[in-house]
């Protein structure tokens, strides 16, 4: 550009610089006018697609980890899917953790309104000059906002949202509301979420009684979880003094489920013979569902620690004195516990699958059920008797009740078992066990897999409907061997026999009889009896609509709709053993069936009842028909095929069945108090190989173990529609519900000889001296055979069950 007159050089150059420098000034306007514009524009948008909130209630966007409780009220175990976490009031939080948490997070936080402008344009720019997000400059505000409603991932875009929300929060809320909502929703790393879970998961206390040393480490991981985590797991070393380490257990996430090494399973049997983990931790840890290392204090969470006692010193907060006390205070890892040691997890499982199912009822979808299960604060209150359930746990790791024990090809222990302990008056699950020497969770419960019940099936199936249809314990059968074949008895046979002594020494013959005489055709005499079964909540009964799923090689269909499905327990898929407990507990519970059940009430997180187990009862039979299928069932364990069951000291009841083949052992019974079902069996339905007794011995030491502090009760009878009548040729005194009268008596004479022709005295004495002088004693002999034969024929019933007894069917 040419110079004007007059103007020197310098004042050129000055006026290039000047107009260069408006130049400039001017794009730097522009370039910032249009970067706010781009800002204001991100903003907009990021906020325009932000959902709806409620600031009022932060506690319902806070995922917390349900509870499981006992009878008493204790925790059994957190329902740990991924993260743990517990709220906890800021009232029962110290000052020293609220104070380090301002100290090292939010220094300013009650003087600002939700954004710390100063501290985010300084982080802003910095970020901007480093082209990275490290710098964050949120306030606890908008952390709440970060943990409750965005994400964790760095973005700009989320930080307009953060800012939103942060805005929203300090409308609603007092500063002590949002400060108690970040300490129950900031990450404490190994999956914790919330003050109260990481001084459970790290010191094994609860968050008021941490100290200040504590609060400041525990703080201090927020920043960065994985970097400042209070401990590392390190593997444990040959030779190391396992009784002074802290052991970390941690869920497996590579290789789950593949078997442990030699030396893992080695270090696992170690660490249970000095009682340092439970046989259950033993299992997981050998079947690879979790893996066993030392927890190792982490230095830097220990420096991060020191950085914020410092800062709480420099910001007046504590003294110096204080300050080096708690530098110096020695930390003490004590890495709690999430479920009670001792007891396998197929009690809490089963109480799972009832929480679910009952939140699918109330209308939540699946996903939204298995959320609120795991993630939604729940108080899940249960008649979960740990005493009990310690029991079973003890009784089923006793190689002694499980003869010809062997490990399948899967490496699980064989025989198998399922087991059910229950109250029958309210229905309620007291204990349950569904396997043995196994580890982990959501693994098979045999208490609640369906087996063929064998001749357990009895009392539910035939006998119950012929007591319903007017029939007596004193009725008549003919206990003979069939035309045919079948069905056979396994336990002899008894000629012409009461309901009683059928159901005592467990025949077949009888069995089949009395289903087959509840109607004209078979199908309406099953029917009678899978009418019962339903009433009883039995689930795996197969009906021709759902026979599809049941066909053999030969395409064949198979259904339970047959006597010898309901009359023998040769069922197409079975019963479980909970369901088996429940049917039986009818019989104690004076008729009245009340479904088995784990949870009795379930609370939400704000402490609002969404479910209370009503338990209501279904008329199944009579209380006199009750009371009689009990006494019969008495007759069982005294004298028939169930003594082995019988520890004296209370009134017992109950039934045992085995199946074709040695396949399946059960005995299921009850006393005045709870009603339990065993079934012990191999999972590939191989033979057992002493099946006859097996269930009924680990039936009694159970029940032997559970009432030993308990008074001696006798079953309740009815208080009328009873009388009782003498049946001479069977020798004992029976019980009848009124407007009854046994069916078929005569034909207990068929079981007794005629007795000898009576002839008056002088005959007898010329006969007797005509014997003499012959020699002969066949008058005598023919007598003494008769009576023989009779003895035999009506005390077989005794004999025969008592001779058999020790047969378990």
């Amino acid at each position: 550009m040419p110079r004007k007159r007059g103007q020197t050089r310098r004042e050129d150059h000055n006026l290039r610089w000047s107009s260069a420098f408006k130049i400039i000034f001017l794009l730097f306007v522009i370039a910032g006018i249009t970067l706010v514009g781009i800002a204001f524009s991100y903003a907009i948008t990021a906020i325009s697609e932000s959902p709806e909130i409620d600031p009022k209630n932060v506690r319902a966007a806070i995922a917390e980890t349900s509870v499981v409780r006992d009878k008493d009220g204790e925790n059994v175990e957190r329902l740990v899917q991924n993260e743990y976490s517990q709220w906890v009031s800021i009232d029962r939080m110290p000052d020293h953790l609220q104070e380090a948490a301002i100290a090292i997070e939010d220094q300013r936080f009650y003087e600002h309104g939700g954004v710390d402008f100063r501290r985010l344009i300084s982080a802003t720019l910095k970020n901007l000059k480093d082209m990275d997000f490290s710098q964050g400059g949120s306030t606890i505000t908008m952390q709440v906002a970060k943990n409750l409603y965005t994400s964790p991932v760095k973005s700009y875009a989320r930080k307009f949202q953060d800012i939103y929300y942060a805005f929203q929060l300090e409308s609603n809320l007092s500063k002590k509301q949002i400060l108690e909502a970040y300490l129950n929703s900031a990450a404490f790393s190994k999956g914790t979420i919330g003050v109260e879970a990481a001084a459970k998961s790290f010191f094994n206390k609860d968050v008021k009684d941490l100290t200040l040393a504590e609060s400041a480490m525990i703080v201090g991981i927020t920043n960065r979880p994985s970097e400042y985590t209070p401990y590392n797991v390190a593997p444990i070393e040959d030779g190391e003094d396992l009784e002074s380490i802290d052991l970390a257990l941690i869920p497996a996430t590579e290789n789950k489920g593949e078997k442990a090494g030699k030396d893992t399973r080695k270090l696992a049997d170690k660490l249970a013979e000095l009682n340092l983990i439970d046989a259950f931790e033993k299992n997981q840890i050998k079947s690879g569902d979790i893996v066993v290392g030392k927890a190792v204090p982490n230095p830097a969470s220990k420096k991060r620690q020191e950085l914020i006692l410092h800062k709480m010193n420099s910001l007046g907060m504590i003294d110096e004195s204080t300050m080096k006390d708690a530098i110096n205070e020695p930390i003490d890892l004590n890495l709690g516990v999430r479920t009670t040691k001792g007891i396998s997890s197929y009690y809490v499982d089963a109480v799972k699958d009832e929480v679910l199912s009952i939140l699918r009822a109330q209308g939540h979808k699946e996903e939204e059920a298995q959320n609120i299960l795991y993630n939604g604060g729940l108080t899940i209150e249960t008649p979960l008797d740990l005493n009990v359930q310690k029991i079973l746990e003890d009784k089923v790791a006793q190689n002694s009740f499980f003869p010809g024990r062997h490990t399948d090809k899967n490496g699980i222990i064989q025989p198998q078992v399922g087991i059910t302990v229950m109250n029958h008056q309210t229905g309620q699950v007291i204990a349950i066990v569904g396997g043995r020497g196994i580890g982990g969770n959501n693994i098979l419960n045999r208490a609640k897999n369906p087996r063929q019940p064998g001749s357990s099936i009895k009392p539910i199936g035939p006998y119950l409907a012929l007591l319903n249809d007017g029939g007596t314990a004193g009725d008549v059968y003919r206990d003979l061997p069939r035309p045919g074949g079948w069905p056979k008895n396994s336990t002899g046979y008894q000629g012409y026999a009461t309901v009683r002594n059928l159901i005592r020494n467990s025949s077949n013959v009888g069995a089949y009889l009395v289903g087959k005489g509840l109607a004209s055709d078979e199908n309406a005499a099953s029917q009678k009896m899978i009418d019962n079964l339903k009433k009883m909540q039995i689930s795996s009964i197969v009906t021709p609509e759902d026979d599809d799923r049941y066909v053999n090689i030969d395409t064949q269909k198979y259904n339970d709709v047959n006597l010898a499905s309901l009359t023998l327990g040769g069922m197409t898929v079975g019963i479980s053993p909970l369901e088996m407990a429940g049917a039986f507990s009818t019989f104690p519970n004076g008729g009245q069936f009340i479904k088995p059940s784990f949870v009795d009430k379930i609370t939400d997180k704000t402490g609002k009842v969404i479910f209370e187990n009503k338990r209501e009862a279904t008329e199944i039979t009579s209380p006199q028909n009750a009371y009689i299928m009990t006494s019969m069932l008495q007759t069982v364990v005294k004298s028939g095929t169930g003594t082995y069951a019988n520890f004296g000291g209370q009134a017992i009841a109950g039934k045992t069945g085995t199946t074709n083949r040695k396949r399946d052992s059960w005995f299921v019974g009850f006393t005045p108090y709870y009603t339990a079902s065993v079934w012990i069996g191999n999972d590939d339905n191989t033979p057992l190989w002493d099946y006859s007794r097996m269930a009924a011995n680990l039936w009694r030491s159970i029940m032997r173990d559970v009432h030993k502090d308990l008074e001696y009760k006798d079953f309740k009878e009815p208080e009328d529609g009873l009388y009782k009548k003498y049946i001479p040729v069977a020798g004992y005194t029976e019980i009848f519900a009124e407007g009854t009268s046994p069916k078929g008596l005569k034909n207990l004479y068929r079981n007794v000889p005629p007795k000898p022709k009576t002839e008056d005295k002088k005959d007898n004495e010329n006969k007797d001296n005509k014997d003499n002088k012959n020699g002969s004693d066949n008058s005598s002999g023919k007598t003494g055979q008769s009576s023989g034969k009779s003895g035999q024929g009506s005390g077989n019933s005794k004999g025969k069950g008592g001779s058999s007894s020790k047969k378990s069917q």
